[in-house]
């Protein structure tokens, strides 16, 4: 009577039906996932962006790079005047930085037809491209 009972028991059902509802909510949290996890990265780097902008957090603003022939003209925006400036480039010789109050200036000369120019300062940096990459 026990083998019998052994051989046609059902215990074994309750798991495999846990284990295919583990298994189907699995699948579900994927594609919520896949269709809001944009949604959801931008929200948290509207967070981020915001936070850096609030109280003086981050020294560089914004950086813009212009060419002009063989020569990139670069705009950065800092925070404040105090804000030390450094600025890098993929290509060309990065000239003096002239800044007056919150805006600096430079150029590069000698630039290739498209780059990167890099300006950072006060524990951030932004990044701008010129040409076409």
């Amino acid at each position: 009577m026990m083998i019998k009972k052994i051989l046609t028991g059902k215990r074994g059902q309750g798991l495999v039906e846990y284990a295919l509802i583990l298994v189907l909510v699995a699948i579900v949290v994927m594609v919520i996932l896949a269709l809001l996890g944009p949604a959801i990265g931008n929200v948290f780097s509207n967070i981020v962006a915001a936070l850096e902008n609030v109280g003086g957090g981050g020294g560089i603003v914004s950086v813009s790079a212009t060419s002009i022939g063989s020569s990139v003209h670069v705009t950065i925006v800092r925070r404040s005047a105090s804000v030390s400036v450094s600025v890098s480039a993929t290509s060309g010789s990065v000239g003096p930085v002239n800044c007056n109050g919150t805006e600096c200036h430079c150029t590069i000369t000698g630039a290739a037809s498209s780059g990167t120019v890099t300006a950072s300062g006060g524990g951030s940096s932004k990044s701008d491209t010129w040409g076409s990459p």
